[in-house]
């Protein structure tokens, strides 16, 4: 099973400071299958969403005072 764990993070944002947008991409899957693994699937489209952009294409929850 895969962990996310600080050196799968690590990777994330080395991948994000060198520029390579493959390097992040995979890691950025990994962490969604690690997900998937573990049954969290909430997480994973979450993250998903995030990494596709198709989040912006959803409502916006909005609470209103009371």
């Amino acid at each position: 099973m895969k962990n996310i764990n600080a050196t799968t993070i690590g990777n994330l944002i080395s991948a994000h400071y060198e520029a390579d947008n493959e390097k992040f991409d995979t890691w950025v899957e990994f962490i969604i299958e690690a997900y998937e693994e573990q049954g969290e699937q909430r997480k994973a489209d979450i993250i998903r969403k995030r990494a596709d952009g198709s989040y912006k294409n959803e409502p916006k929850v909005v609470l209103d005072n009371v």
